[in-house]
């Protein structure tokens, strides 16, 4: 790739702020990069994980959830499991939306944390006006960080290839977990 391309995709990419990190307990530290100007939320959920919420700032209509979750007897999970289950999770979607397929995407993590989600859009929502909290699509998946700690990933946005979906993406792909000290 030439300097000028490489220039003009980096201009592209979205910016991302200094990453956060959500404490969870006895399995670590989630860090993320959150989008620059939006805001990340985290509750507990009771001992079996965190709810993490990025939300855009003003009237953006994107919001995106990381459901980690404690797995209580770990054990590896392959690659080709995480699939199936997306697969399998992404079957309520099909019927209402305007693929009527599943097309199964990596999240591209590198260092042994492996994820995949699949894309849905809302066939009811095209063309209609935008309202707030109301997604034209939604982006369901996993990410499988370590033996013990998981996540289901929704990324809801109106626009596939808008900024808000693309800055959400690039947000989960930073996500890590470093153990507990």
């Amino acid at each position: 790739m030439n300097t000028k391309l490489l220039g003009i995709a980096l201009l592209l990419l979205p910016a991302l702020s200094p990453a956060e990190s959500v404490d969870l307990g006895l399995h670590g530290t989630l860090t993320i990069a959150v989008p620059s100007h939006w805001t990340l939320s985290s509750h507990k959920e009771e001992d079996s994980g965190v709810a993490i919420t990025l939300s855009p700032p003003g009237a953006e209509n994107a919001k995106c959830i990381l459901n980690v979750t404690f797995v209580p007897e770990p054990k590896p999970v392959p690659k080709e499991t995480i699939d199936e289950q997306v697969l399998s999770v992404s079957d309520q979607f099909v019927g209402e939306s305007v693929e009527k397929a599943k097309v199964l995407r990596d999240f591209g993590f590198t260092g042994g944390v492996y994820g995949s989600y699949c894309v849905f859009t809302d066939a009811s929502r095209v063309g209609r006006p935008v309202v707030h909290d109301v997604f034209k699509v939604i982006g369901i998946g996993i990410v499988r960080f370590r033996d013990d700690v998981m996540a289901a990933v929704s990324l809801a946005a109106d626009d596939v290839k808008g900024p808000d979906f693309t800055a959400m993406l690039a947000a989960v792909r930073t996500a890590a977990v470093s153990p507990a000290k």
